[in-house]
């Protein structure tokens, strides 16, 4: 029985969203007589005064994709290392456990039909997999992320972790975002790393996921660690979600961050002053304390 769970982005839309961040990078460097820096490191630009710029655009941002080494080397991002420690190092056994469980659910759901399959309860299945991979890193993925939840309510921790995870701990010093979200005009938006961090850690709180509802899967609740924030509506908006990828043997054990843009601008620009510039004003847009 051949199962599909893939949730990541083609390869046609993946290229599509690289060739936009290359062409952002490029005019953005123009815009400062800077140059584009080449790699996957933070920093995409580099202004005269050796000053590094993550450019972003686009609906949400991949802040990183780190795999096992890099997680467990950071100073703050390590706090997720036990999230990575709650799957085998034997790929092949959590993704032979993994079809096994999911293949138990759609027979399940070939007999007795979807309304039925979503209150099968996961004691029941737990019953006929007793030594499954797949069902037991479940439930340590979520002890792991109610303590990394418990972690990131310190609100200086938070700073550190944000800074390490967008600003690679303070080697890049602006985070620019060419607005196609919020305000919808295309101009690029600086924010400097300070102002960035103390926005951020101020207006950002953390929480767990809650349970899935695919009937087809194993469902248990706290698999992702989320950022919230609280957006005009006096309602619980993520702006954050941080994830374990395990799609493939390639991509096992690896932790994925990802932020959504107009979110990100709506805290930022509602919470600091545009300040002017002079140069280019029509295409680029200061904020903060610059």
């Amino acid at each position: 029985m051949a199962i599909n769970r893939r949730r990541a982005a083609s390869s046609e839309i993946s290229s599509s969203k690289k060739l936009d961040g290359h062409r952002n990078e490029a005019r953005f460097a123009g815009l400062i007589d800077g140059q584009v820096i080449q790699g996957t490191q933070k920093g995409d630009v580099q202004d005269r005064d050796g000053h590094l710029y993550s450019v972003k655009g686009g609906k949400k941002w991949q802040i990183f994709l780190y795999g096992y080494e890099r997680i467990r080397d950071s100073s703050y991002l390590n706090i997720l290392l036990p999230c990575l420690d709650a799957f085998p190092d034997d790929a092949k056994k959590y993704f032979q456990d993994r079809v096994e469980v999911i293949q138990f659910k759609e027979s399940y759901i070939k007999k007795y039909g979807r309304a039925k399959a979503k209150n099968l309860t996961n004691e029941e299945i737990q019953k006929n997999f007793k030594q499954n991979d797949y069902v037991k890193s479940k439930y340590r993925l979520a002890e792991a992320t109610q303590v990394v939840y418990s972690q990131l309510l310190e609100k200086p921790f938070l700073r550190g972790f944000l800074e390490e995870a967008i600003f690679n701990s303070g080697e890049v010093s602006y985070l620019v975002v060419k607005d196609s979200t919020f305000q919808k005009d295309e101009i690029f938006k600086v924010f400097s790393k300070e102002d960035v961090l103390n926005t951020f850690a101020r207006t950002m709180n953390p929480a767990t996921s809650k349970a899935g509802n695919v009937p087809e899967d194993f469902n248990v609740a706290g698999q992702k660690t989320t950022l919230w924030y609280e957006n005009k509506a006096n309602s619980r908006k993520n702006i954050v979600e941080i994830e374990i990828r395990n799609d493939s043997d390639i991509h096992y054990r690896q932790v994925r961050f990802n932020m959504y843009s107009r979110d990100a601008l709506n805290i930022l620009l509602n919470n600091l002053k545009q300040v002017s510039k002079g140069k280019h004003d029509k295409e680029i847009a200061y904020f903060g304390n610059f």
